[in-house]
């Protein structure tokens, strides 16, 4: 079922992992996607996948960290005249290192990614979503990419869960912004567990790293034996949960959190 007919999604983050579901499950939708990502080789493969399902795709080569290329991104919107009707902040990095071994360029990566780029794409993208959520009966929709790391406390990255703390806040926050300026937008969030994309795997390695006599199976085994259902997530289920969000399905549902982590964080 085409929910999203019409609509004009940007994604960031999304050539590989959840990133890339995202925009599959949305183009299945009907939305017509934007791809801002740094890895251009993969983001054009997932822009030739999208492309099947007969919609608008693009890729844009953004670093979301920087301000200068938002600008450059949302200034070639306004004058191509493109709508925004979602947006979901997916990009972010993990670096599973101890913390006494983090170099302070490390740190600064991971919050300019994880914290910077979603403050940015919202800032910048907010007009047009203002102007597309007026046009719509239930309004535009952003969708943040926390982790169960922003609702308890992360055993490999402490870091990392600062990041994601910083993010599951700031939804709540700008939900609260947005409705008080009468603003047409909701804003929500949506806390992963262990998924299987490369960046479940660089978990299961920093578990290794931190627990050298630790194969890699039983690394594995570690992330499953957490998870009450007994599995590891995958992409699609993510993406199926953030195609609600972005759709007007959830359209009562504005600062909230969906967590979909197996189990993982009801213990």
């Amino acid at each position: 079922m085409r929910i999203l007919s019409g609509k004009n999604a940007i994604v960031t983050g999304g050539s590989k992992g959840i990133g890339k579901s995202v925009c599959l499950a949305l183009a299945q939708a009907g939305a017509n996607i934007f791809i801002l990502d740094t890895n251009k080789k993969e983001g054009l493969k997932t822009i030739k996948e999208v492309s099947c399902h007969g919609n608008e795709a693009s890729f844009v080569e953004i670093n979301v960290a920087k301000e200068d290329e938002w600008i450059n991104f949302s200034n070639s919107l306004e004058k191509n005249n493109k709508t925004v009707d979602i947006l979901i902040n997916n990009a972010g990095v993990w670096l599973g290192k101890e913390i006494t071994d983090v170099t302070i360029s490390e740190y600064q990566k991971l919050i300019s990614i994880n914290l910077t780029g979603v403050f940015l794409g919202t800032k910048h993208l907010m007009p047009f979503l203002k102007k597309a959520g007026e046009k719509s009966e239930f309004g535009s929709s952003i969708v943040n990419l926390s982790s169960v790391a922003g609702l308890v406390g992360s055993q490999l990255d402490p870091l990392y869960s600062m990041t994601k703390g910083g993010i599951t806040t700031f939804t709540k926050s700008m939900a609260i912004y947005f409705g008080k300026k009468k603003y047409p937008i909701r804003i929500n969030q949506v806390h992963p567990g262990i998924i299987e994309t490369d960046m479940g795997k660089q978990v299961a390695e920093a578990r290794i790293n931190q627990n050298p006599n630790m194969s890699l199976k039983e690394s594995h085994l570690t992330g499953i034996t957490q998870t009450p259902l007994g599995r590891l997530g995958t992409s699609q289920e993510v993406a199926n949960t953030i195609l609600f969000l972005s759709s007007d399905n959830s359209s009562f549902m504005t600062g909230s959190s969906l967590v979909v982590d197996g189990g993982l964080t009801a213990q």
